[in-house]
C-alpha cells in the first residue's frame, strides 16, 4: 500500500487539499504536506486512511478531537471523506509540525537535560486528556512533534477511556498487558509513555516477553531520574503505575511547576548545519525550566471536555484516570495560585492563640472534577458557581462534603459535590502534628471548562 501512497503525490483532495508531498505512511495510513486554503495559503499535514465499516466512528472521533484547544496538542482543523482513483478513503487536516521524535532518536539518544525538558508538556497534554475522559492510546517518539517552537502531542487517535479499539491482535510493546482486553485505559498511556522514556533514552526498546509474568528489562544506561520513573510506568499492575502528577514531582522534586508548557527556542526543532545533525535543541530561560503541568499546590485547575469527565479514585464503568489535572481549556492563561496552598504563612497570629509559625497549612493532593455530559454543558450561560466545604482527617482525607453555596442548578451542585468528596489532601500540621482541617473549594462550570479554585480555611 505505500507504494499507492507516494504515487498519490500530485492529486487534490475534494478539489481543495493538495497533497503536496509524502511524509510518510504505512500499510493502514499516509500522511502528506499540504495547504489549507482561505486568505493566505497555511502549511498543514494531511492523514489518509481507507474507509472501512468503522469509518462514521473514526469521523466522529476526530470531530471530537477537533472541538480539543490546548497549547500542548497538535491541532485538527478539518474532516471528511475522499475518493482517490476509486478507493474510498478518510482523511483528517492537523497541524503543521516540523519534525517528530523518531526521527532524532535513529541518530542519536536525547541527553537527561534535554528529556527532562521534553517531558513536561507532554505530561501536562496527557493530563489534560485524561481530566476530560480521553485516552491517548498511541504515545510513542512518532506522536511526540514540534510545532511553532513547542512540543506536542498528536491528537488524532484520541478516544473515550475504556473504548474497545479492536487491538487484540495487533499488540506491540507500547501496548500494556492488560491492552489484550482490547479496551483502553489511562494506565494505557502511562505504560507507553514509560517505554517511550527508555526508546528516546537509549535507542532501545526494553526487553519483554508479553506471556510471561514478568516486567520488562531496561537496557543499560538510563538514568535517574528516569529509571525510577520508568520502573513505575512500567508495572504489570496498571494500578500501580505511576499517575502523572508523581512523575511531575520525580521529574522536578520539590520544584512547583506552571501551567504554560510552551517553550521558547526551538523546540525539537532539528538543526542540520552543526556536527552533530538531527540535534534536538529545547533551548529555554530559566523561568521555563519550571514549564508546564498539574496538581501542585496553588495552581487552578481548568478541563475542557467534548466528552464526559471522570472522576479519581472511583471505579467507573468507562474507566477511571489515574490523575485528573487537566490543562487549560482553550490559550493558556497563568494560573492564578490560591494562597491557602501555600505552607508559608504569615506571621500573625492565627485562630486561638497560634503563631501562625507553628501552623503549616495542608496542600491538594489529588483533584477530582466533576464529570459534564456534552449536552449538559451546552445549557450553560456564562458561569455557574458552587462551592462546596469539606472537612479533612488528619490523613488528608475528605470526611464530609457540604454545599455552601449550591448556585442555580442542582445538577451541577450534585456534580461539584460529588466530586469534592473524591479530594485528598497533604495533612495540615500544628506544632508538627498532622490535623483535621477545612477547605472551601469553589467550582466554576462553563460551556467550554471547568475550573475549581481551592481555599483552606481551617487552621
Amino acid at each position: 500500500m505505500s507504494e499507492t501512497w507516494k504515487r498519490w503525490e500530485g492529486q487534490v483532495v475534494n478539489g481543495a487539499l493538495p497533497l503536496l508531498r509524502y511524509l510518510g505512511g504505512s500499510d493502514h495510513s499516509a500522511v502528506f504536506l499540504t495547504e489549507r486554503v482561505g486568505g493566505a495559503p497555511q502549511k498543514a499535514v494531511i492523514k489518509i486512511i481507507p474507509a472501512s465499516a468503522g469509518a462514521e466512528d473514526q469521523l466522529l472521533h476526530w470531530k471530537q478531537a477537533a472541538r480539543i484547544a490546548h497549547p500542548g496538542l497538535l491541532r485538527l482543523f478539518e474532516s471528511g471523506r475522499c475518493e482517490l482513483e476509486g478507493t474510498p478513503l478518510l482523511y483528517v487536516v492537523m497541524e503543521y509540525a516540523e519534525e517528530n521524535l523518531s526521527q532524532i532518536v535513529p541518530e542519536r539518544t536525547l541527553t537527561p537535560t534535554e528529556a527532562q525538558q521534553m517531558l513536561p508538556p507532554v505530561l501536562k497534554a496527557l493530563s489534560y486528556l485524561h481530566g476530560s475522559g480521553l485516552v491517548h492510546g498511541h504515545v510513542k517518539p512518532s506522536n511526540i512533534m514540534a510545532a511553532a517552537d513547542q512540543v506536542k502531542v498528536s491528537s488524532d487517535t484520541l478516544r473515550t477511556a475504556s473504548e474497545a479499539v479492536g487491538r487484540r491482535g495487533d499488540l506491540g510493546v507500547y501496548d500494556p498487558p492488560e491492552a489484550a482486553s482490547g479496551k483502553l485505559s489511562y494506565t494505557t498511556d502511562i505504560w507507553a509513555l514509560g517505554i517511550t522514556l527508555v526508546e528516546v533514552l537509549t535507542q532501545r526498546l526494553p526487553l519483554w516477553n508479553r506471556s510471561q509474568a514478568a516486567s520488562p528489562t531496561l537496557p543499560e544506561g538510563v538514568p535517574e531520574p528516569f529509571q525510577q520513573i520508568i520502573r513505575h510506568c512500567l508495572d504489570l499492575d496498571p494500578q500501580k503505575r505511576s499517575k502523572i502528577s508523581q512523575i511531575a514531582a520525580q521529574l522536578q522534586p520539590g520544584q512547583p511547576v506552571s501551567a504554560k508548557p510552551p517553550m521558547p527556542g526551538s523546540a525539537l526543532r532539528m538543526d542540520k548545519k552543526t556536527a552533530a545533525p538531527w540535534r534536538y535543541v529545547l533551548v529555554l530561560t530559566a523561568a521555563a525550566v519550571v514549564v508546564a503541568l498539574i496538581l501542585i499546590a496553588g495552581n487552578r485547575t481548568r478541563s475542557s471536555s467534548p466528552l464526559p469527565q471522570p472522576v479519581e479514585a472511583q471505579p467507573q464503568a468507562a474507566g477511571t484516570p489515574s490523575d485528573t489535572s487537566p490543562g487549560p481549556s482553550r490559550a493558556p492563561r497563568e494560573p492564578k495560585p490560591s494562597p491557602a496552598m501555600h505552607a508559608k504563612a504569615p506571621s500573625s497570629v492565627g485562630s486561638g492563640g497560634l503563631s501562625q509559625s507553628a501552623v503549616l497549612k495542608g496542600a491538594v493532593l489529588q483533584q477530582v472534577l466533576p464529570r459534564v455530559s456534552l449536552s449538559a454543558r451546552d445549557t450553560i450561560e456564562g458561569k455557574i458557581r458552587v462551592s462546596v466545604r469539606v472537612e479533612v482527617d488528619p490523613s488528608g482525607n475528605v470526611t464530609q462534603a457540604k454545599l455552601v453555596s449550591p448556585g442555580p442548578s442542582k445538577y451541577f451542585a450534585r456534580l461539584a459535590l460529588e466530586a469534592a468528596r473524591g479530594w485528598k489532601f497533604t495533612p495540615a500540621q500544628v506544632r508538627g502534628q498532622a490535623v483535621a482541617s477545612q477547605w472551601v473549594l469553589r467550582f466554576g462550570f462553563r460551556r467550554t471548562d471547568t475550573e475549581v479554585v481551592p481555599e483552606q480555611n481551617a487552621p
